[in-house]
């Protein structure tokens, strides 16, 4: 039984106990069979009781038991989710600091989610200079105190760098998937001949 879904229910249900097993299905992402299996075991677990209400609503209510075990599961999630952190951080700070050893000076972060937070973080440990943070999300206006620059005005911006030997290479590191960034630089042969993005997750899948 998907441990994670267990404690995504048992907090769903805490907030609002006359939650249907449809609405709990529709916010987790799961499937209906699914939710009713995890609603069955956390009963017969003695962790929720399921009591009828008005009309054909059930009300799930959950027991002492129960709420002891969404502090302990929350607890171990929230160690792993340190330890995911800082071990993903550290890789990334390794690898940073072996482009700077290899000549790299800028580095440009592309994506302003988790793994772009950690991203940055992991930057602040090494002498690279951050210089942009790119979004698809037009909405998207600052991260971390930085601008965030669209995809499109990134390479308008730096659209007119020289392509000879001597210029700097511009460094994209994605934290998304990168393809559409890749399909917009091909546009623009003078960023594209001095262009290097490395996808984080190869790093992260490769360390």
């Amino acid at each position: 039984m998907p441990e994670t879904k267990q404690i995504d229910i048992l907090l769903a249900l805490k907030q609002n106990p006359s939650t249907s097993q449809r609405s709990l299905a529709s916010k987790l992402n799961i499937s209906l069979g699914l939710t009713n299996a995890i609603l069955k075991n956390l009963i017969n677990r003695g962790w929720i009781n399921a009591k009828k209400d008005t009309g054909r609503k059930i009300l799930y209510i959950i027991t002492p038991q129960g709420m002891a075990n969404v502090s302990r599961l929350l607890y171990t999630r929230f160690r792993e989710t340190v330890h995911y952190y800082n071990y993903t951080k550290d890789l990334i700070t390794d690898y940073l600091l072996k482009l700077y050893q290899e000549g790299e000076e800028e580095v440009n972060i592309y994506g302003t989610g988790q793994l772009a937070e950690i991203t940055y973080y992991a930057g602040l440990g090494t002498p690279l200079k951050l210089k942009a943070i790119i979004s698809d999300d037009a909405n998207k206006k600052t991260f971390l105190g930085h601008e965030v620059l669209t995809l499109s005005d990134f390479i308008q911006r730096y659209s007119q760098i020289r392509s000879d030997s001597s210029q700097q290479e511009l460094l994209i590191i994605s934290t998304v998937k990168p393809d559409k960034i890749e399909q917009e630089i091909i546009k623009y042969l003078n960023i594209q001949k001095n262009l290097k993005i490395i996808n984080i997750e190869d790093i992260l899948n490769n360390p």
